[in-house]
């Protein structure tokens, strides 16, 4: 069920997506220096959406320090990283595998300029690790004579299109149904 207040989000996007506009101006004419403030509320609502659809979400985090974003019903914690179409670096902040002793899946979200997402993967944590840059990063965390504190930054690793959901737009929401109709009559 959608909450009652997902009209008030999506006009909140609305006017975010039209307030960035501005800011891009204005950054792009110096005048400030831009950053991706809300964009990880917006990541976290959609993520919490395509679970909720599949009956799974159970509660956000505790907080913001939470070592995880979203609890599902089976105590699964998922960790969630935001990019947009807006980012310039295409960066976003580090992605704690190794420290994933308290999230399970990292959830994965590209939101367009509009602030809907256009991507969004799931990536059990087990699988995560097994990717080349945090298995590089795992060892330069464990090098014996100058080990690094750092974990790598939150890209759109072509990778992570292995793990794409199916889902489409309708009227403002994430539809996972008409995703799986669409996907089966393109297989025909």
């Amino acid at each position: 069920m959608r909450h009652p207040l997902h009209a008030d989000f999506i006009q909140a996007l609305a006017q975010l997506a039209g307030a960035r506009e501005s800011f891009a101006k204005l950054a792009k004419a110096k005048l400030i220096l831009g950053n991706d403030n809300h964009i990880g509320d917006i990541g976290e609502y959609w993520v919490r959406r395509y679970y909720e659809l599949r009956g799974q979400f159970k509660c956000y985090g505790t907080g913001k320090n939470c070592a995880y974003d979203i609890q599902l019903n089976d105590a699964t914690g998922v960790s969630v990283k935001t990019l947009t179409a807006w980012s310039e670096t295409g960066y976003g902040t580090p992605v704690r595998a190794l420290d994933g002793q308290h999230w399970q899946v990292l959830a994965a979200v590209f939101l367009g300029r509009s602030l809907l997402p256009k991507k969004l993967a799931i990536v059990p944590l087990s699988q995560l690790v097994e990717q080349p840059v945090f298995v590089r990063n795992a060892g330069r965390r464990s090098h014996s004579t100058d080990p690094t504190s750092s974990y790598p930054r939150f890209e759109w690793w072509p990778w992570l299109d292995r793990y794409q959901v199916t889902f489409t737009i309708k009227d403002n929401d994430l539809d996972l149904n008409s995703a799986v109709a669409n996907a089966a009559e393109d297989s025909h």
